[in-house]
């Protein structure tokens, strides 16, 4: 599906006419679609499609294979303090910048977490505290 906007549509101003037309409703329904790049370039447009792209709602699933060698502790900690409560499905499959700080953050922010890959992130350790655990109870983790 393609859709084609006219430059009208917008403008710096974030009362830009797609604002105006759309409920907030469907644009969020349409920013559910984007992936992670996408809805980052979608942030810089406007205040408005700021919150819109940002919003925790799509942030479900988040695969950040394709930024490993970019991903750092910092980020993971992060998208968890940020997209916790929304944050279903994350994959840092090879991010060899994640470590053990990092993933204590994110076990404390994302208790709705359905599926973790870490595969490949050779600085995550087993010298864990036995009670970050319990706050992934019903997550598959895959470390190998």
């Amino acid at each position: 599906m393609h859709v084609f906007l006219c430059p009208q549509m917008f403008s710096n101003n974030d009362e830009a006419v797609i604002n105006k037309k759309l409920p907030k409703e469907l644009l969020l329904r349409i920013f559910s679609f984007l992936d992670v790049v996408t809805l980052c370039r979608c942030a810089q447009v406007s205040r408005s499609w700021n919150l819109l792209a940002l919003d925790g709602s799509n942030w479900q699933r988040i695969d950040l294979f394709d930024f490993q060698r970019d991903i750092e502790g910092r980020v993971v900690e992060n998208i968890s303090k940020r997209c916790g409560g929304f944050l279903r499905k994350l994959s840092l499959r090879g991010c060899l910048g994640v470590g053990d700080s990092a993933l204590r953050t994110f076990a404390q922010n994302c208790r709705n977490i359905e599926l973790l890959s870490l595969n490949g992130c050779t600085k995550i350790t087993d010298r864990w505290p036995s009670s970050l655990f319990f706050h992934l109870l019903n997550v598959i983790l895959t470390h190998l």
